[in-house]
């Protein structure tokens, strides 16, 4: 595991890293959004960016996309298919394989990403390929301020395979939601045979103040959010599971126990955030219930790894991996920790990565994480001995340009 050291961009900025601190100043209304100042042209005015009115009316807008019946057709149409149909691909009449799990899991979540945001034409092999690689191309610029190289060739890079990516993509997308909701307001359609889809609710609730490039921005956020979580935690999580069973014998073989599984899915969330920090500028001056004062217009950082690893929170091994800390997080803590925020800035496609729990008679959803873990176990999934995992270079983050996977296919 990559050892946490503070990124240059924040250096000279009040850092956080008490768990308690972090979360009253994510509830707190007294604070706004002060990150993806380098990023901005990508997220202006999206949701991730938005603080006050704005946000809750962009939130309340766009909620009808995590729902739980959207959940529920992402999961059985957008991703069960996908991920069956690609872990077979993979042996392509081979007993036993060698993949690079880095690009299987982005190429199983394309057509979620497609699905959620509204995105067309990701319909055969060479176009989900270069679906894929625009969305990693933005990824890469939306990450530009943990980037190790150049900050500006990094974002000019990307901004310019955003042009291509809506010649080819976004721009029949949009044409095409536009000639649909133009069709139900002259009762051509009805409610329910409009696509739930970002692009649809965003021209079906159309803010004349909005630009015409704010569809764009909001896409970008979705795509890029779609795949980010479960692209950087998922290869931790096998090589969590590999050294947890090594070591605790009585847990080797679970990796079919969706009870353990899950576990294993939490632990690594709270360790592995693919966005590690937020900024944000006090508006007001603020003294905090440990004390601490943060004085008008002053931005801070606010560590997630480190604030989830806070001893007086996780518990004193909260540093190491334990897929049954449980309860010794305590009360009102997630199992993720401060993975997915918090307050009104909590990520509205959380329940998109872990899932939902089965309530009042209603089916649960089983998340991203979940789903292609256990097509991959049951694909015999192992690291590559040969070829050990290789961390991304051009980050100062945890994440991984390749892993090396060996799948074995199982009798029938």
């Amino acid at each position: 595991m990559r050892e946490w050291t503070v990124p240059p961009h924040i250096a000279g900025m009040t850092q956080i890293e008490s768990y308690r601190e972090i979360d009253e100043i994510l509830r707190s209304k007294d604070f706004r959004q002060g990150s993806h100042t380098e990023s901005l042209p990508l997220f202006a005015e999206s949701l991730l960016l938005l603080d006050g009115p704005d946000h809750r009316e962009r939130r309340r807008l766009e909620n009808p996309l995590f729902d739980r019946a959207a959940l529920l057709y992402y999961d059985h149409e957008a991703l069960n298919p996908v991920v069956e149909q690609m872990v077979r691909e993979c042996f392509d009449g081979s007993e036993r394989v060698t993949v690079d799990l880095v690009v299987l899991v982005r190429a199983m979540l394309h057509r979620i990403a497609a699905a959620v945001t509204g995105i067309d034409g990701v319909d055969t092999p060479e176009r989900t390929e270069r679906f894929r690689w625009f969305v990693e191309q933005l990824g890469a610029a939306a990450t530009v301020e943990w980037s190790t190289d150049d900050h500006d060739t990094v974002l000019a890079r990307g901004l310019a395979q955003r042009d291509a990516f809506v010649e080819e993509f976004f721009g029949a997308s949009v044409r095409r939601r536009q000639d649909v909701v133009a069709a139900y307001r002259a009762g051509e359609l009805a409610r329910e045979e409009l696509p739930v889809d970002l692009l649809t609710l965003l021209y079906l609730h159309w803010d004349p103040e909005w630009d015409e490039q704010l569809p764009l921005r909001e896409a970008t956020l979705f795509l890029v959010a779609a795949t980010q979580t479960t692209t950087h935690t998922l290869p931790h999580v096998l090589i969590h599971f590999d050294e947890w069973t090594r070591d605790h014998p009585e847990d080797a073989g679970r990796e079919h126990d969706p009870e353990f599984l899950r576990l294993m899915v939490n632990e690594s969330l709270r360790l592995h955030q693919p966005a590690p920090t937020l900024l944000r500028y006090a508006t007001h001056a603020v003294t905090l219930a440990s004390g601490r004062r943060i004085a008008e217009g002053e931005r801070v950082a606010l560590l997630f790894t480190p604030a989830n690893r806070d001893p007086e929170v996780f518990g004193p091994d909260a540093q190491t991996f334990n897929p049954h800390r449980g309860k010794a997080a305590g009360a009102g803590v997630r199992p993720w920790g401060l993975t997915f925020g918090g307050g009104a800035h909590v990520c509205v496609g959380r329940p998109l990565v872990t899932g939902l729990a089965k309530r009042d008679g209603e089916a649960p959803t089983e998340g991203t994480m979940m789903r292609i873990l256990r097509a991959l176990y049951a694909a015999g999934v192992q690291l590559d001995p040969a070829n050990p995992p290789v961390p991304t270079e051009s980050s100062s983050h945890d994440t991984f340009s390749s892993m090396p996977v060996v799948l074995t296919r199982r009798p029938a």
